[in-house]
């Protein structure tokens, strides 16, 4: 059970080596982009840029036994901006350490003392600052920093920099061990032995009842847990992967690993390499075939002889393999559909932080309205749009993910009404009597999209501004128009207020959320006004 399990994890792992994708060094702009490395289970952040020299960035691998540690690996950086981002009121609390090597101290214990940027109160971080961690060249080096807070000084967050080439895989070492003795070789002349016989490279033998398994002492690097012990078999031309750990243990300083007889008792050619991977986020790794260290050998099969107990323990065994198989199919099904719900939650969450952005953005543009009515001291005027504003507020700050379509036309009416008491003009709005006026859409998806109609195209027309509403029916689809007769825009090269961007960024979430039920916006727009069309695919 153990050996067939081991071998549909490492397959399962090696399918993740085969779908690597570099990490960008720099943005669309030819900017370095900064990017977080520490540790998601850390309270301090720490950020990466890097120079338009680095090759590749590979960021966030976890470091083994380290809960807060985390590995990036630069290929050819020659600067780079480490940043944390700390509270303003607790700066004086953190201490930082980097060693350079793994054998020499940099900076012991160090306070944060160098300021690259300071947030103010209408930013993302109000009183943080963001504050560098001072290093020296970086050419060829692998840094370990550490940081931690007063008072918790066990909490230490840990990042690995690694900005140089991989050594070479050396092997010392390796056994055939058997019960009761060791039988080993030194490998510098690629030599192994067997029955206290040298046997070369590709050499064949048998295992035997007392044969325990194969231990390999590779030679220590500074980067062990980044080497990955492998052991291949060839059936049919085609290799396999029967064993895989970069779990080292350590003999004399180096590491070391044993491979027990169950990973290759089946006769063929076997290959053992130690390779180097390099990847992101602890998966998409791909190997740097040229440090790597390989070597292969032959398992003759026994002589063939079966007996009733064989068979029978053989049928037992194909039992026991069909029961594993099932029961990790039915382990991976119910697995896929808790990421599925997981995935459906965290979308919901997203949308709701949306929607939170979007109902500030309504009420900070009604302020500004009641504001321009007050200071042209038309207050009848303001105390009317305040009214309306209060019972709109009411229904827009619900919490309701949906409303029905009766209620939302009936919300675009008092919001139009409001904005006609700040400037006149006219507006239409045509239902389709097929639909069912019960129909739920998402909350707050066409009011955007007519504010946003009345700022920008509306407003300048003084009086002369039209704008159409229509619901109507195509199919099992939903569609909405909103027009109007302003000047238009250049749709490539529009920017958008913030209600517009995140309308936009809603929709995407709502077709993550809902993938049977996509929505789809288009902007038609000229210098005789402008067209949005909103399609709601299979809503009826």
């Amino acid at each position: 059970m153990k050996v067939i399990f081991n071998i549909l994890v490492l397959c399962l792992w090696f399918s993740f080596c085969n779908g690597q994708n570099e990490t960008p060094v720099v943005d669309v702009y030819g900017q370095p982009v900064n990017y977080r490395v520490s540790a998601l289970s850390s309270n301090i952040p720490l950020f990466l840029a890097t120079d338009k020299n680095t090759k590749s960035i590979n960021p966030f691998n976890p470091i083994p036994n380290v809960p807060l540690g985390s590995l990036t690996f630069l290929e050819g950086a020659q600067k780079i901006l480490l940043t944390a981002l700390v509270r303003k009121d607790s700066l004086s609390y953190y201490r930082y350490s980097v060693f350079e090597n793994d054998t020499t101290l940099i900076r012991s214990n160090e306070k944060l003392s160098v300021i690259d940027f300071v947030w103010n109160e209408r930013s993302d971080y109000p009183g943080y600052l963001t504050m560098k961690l001072e290093l020296p060249n970086v050419v060829n080096k692998k840094f370990t920093i550490k940081i931690f807070r007063y008072p918790e000084g066990s909490k230490v967050t840990t990042l690995m920099i690694y900005n140089k080439r991989f050594e070479q895989a050396k092997c010392k070492r390796i056994f055939l061990q058997e019960q009761g003795k060791r039988i080993k070789t030194q490998i510098t002349e690629n030599l192994y032995t067997v029955d206290n016989k040298p046997l070369k490279n590709d050499t064949a033998f048998r295992i035997r009842n007392q044969t325990q398994g194969i231990r390999i002492i590779m030679q220590k690097t500074d980067l062990d847990f980044a080497y990955q012990l492998i052991l291949k078999n060839k059936v049919n031309g085609k290799e396999n992967i029967r064993f895989l750990s970069n779990n080292w243990s350590y003999e004399s300083g180096n590491p070391g690993y044993f491979i027990p007889t169950d990973y290759f008792l089946t006769p063929g050619e076997y290959r053992l390499s130690i390779i180097p991977y390099i990847g992101s986020n602890g998966h998409n790794l791909r190997p740097i075939e040229n440090k790597s260290f390989n070597m292969s050998f032959m398992v003759l099969p026994p002589p063939i002889t079966y007996s009733i107990q064989e068979v029978i323990l053989s049928l037992l065994a194909l039992l026991l393999l069909g029961s594993i198989l099932i029961f990790l199919i039915r382990k991976n099904t119910r697995k896929k559909l808790t990421i599925s719900r997981h995935q459906a939650a965290a979308a919901e969450t997203e949308l709701e932080n949306v929607r939170a952005r979007l109902n500030p953005h309504f009420v900070f543009n009604a302020l500004g309205g009641i504001q321009n009515l007050i200071n042209k001291n038309e207050i009848a005027s303001a105390n009317s749009y305040l009214s309306k504003f209060a019972r709109l507020t009411r229904r827009i700050l619900n919490e309701e993910a949906k409303i029905s379509l009766k209620d939302e036309i009936e919300l675009l009416e008092d919001y139009i009404a409001m904005e006609q008491l700040r400037f006149p003009f006219k507006y239409k709005i045509q239902v389709n009597d097929e639909l069912n006026s019960y129909t739920e859409i998402p909350t707050m998806l066409i009011q955007p999209f007519v504010e946003n109609a009345v700022k920008h195209a509306i407003a300048p027309l003084k009086g002369k501004g039209e704008i159409a509403l229509n619901f109507y029916k195509e199919e099992n689809n939903l569609l909405i128009t909103i027009a109007d007769n302003g000047v238009g825009f250049t749709v490539d090269q529009e920017d958008g207020g913030l209600g517009l961007k995140l309308t936009k960024k809603r929709i995407s979430l709502l077709n993550d959320l809902y993938h049977e039920c996509p929505i789809f916006l288009t902007i038609e727009s000229g210098l005789s006004g402008t067209t949005i069309k909103i399609t709601l695919s299979q809503w009826l």
